[in-house]
């Protein structure tokens, strides 16, 4: 595999683009929280995606190349040493929800408190991204 396809460097007005888009995944899982009747692997999906997206908005605000890749753990590792995002590794535990857990039912059944919690996660990733692309930390 090529360099090319492992990593990939944007343009840093693409920072706020993700942002945006990660902005969105938190929205939605916000209104899936008043849902009823959902599979929650699905809303634990979007939530991994938005802090996916929040993670890599600051590598490419900081003109860091991007690994094409959902490993959230992954990503916390390629940030510079003076950044330390909430919940630093403990984030690999969303790892499972991009992929395996959206395909079968596991020994966990998360619940609607369960995704309550991941959403304050969520939140407070996006707030510290959005402090980091801005430069208001």
């Amino acid at each position: 595999m090529t360099r090319q396809k492992q990593e990939r460097q944007f343009d840093t007005s693409y920072a706020k683009v993700l942002l945006s888009i990660a902005h969105g995944d938190r929205r939605t899982v916000n209104a899936l929280l008043s849902a009823t009747d959902i599979r929650f692997e699905n809303a634990f999906f979007l939530a991994q995606q938005a802090i996916e997206k929040a993670l890599k908005a600051v590598l490419v605000a900081r003109e860091i190349p991007v690994p094409m890749i959902h490993d959230l753990g992954a990503l916390v590792a390629k940030l510079p040493a003076d950044l330390n995002p909430p919940y630093g590794y403990e984030l690999n535990d969303l790892n499972d929800y991009a992929g395996v857990r959206r395909y079968e039912e596991g020994h966990w059944k998360p619940s609607k408190e369960d995704l309550s919690d991941i959403y304050e996660v969520v939140v407070k990733m996006l707030d510290w991204a959005e402090a980091e692309i801005t430069g208001k930390n």
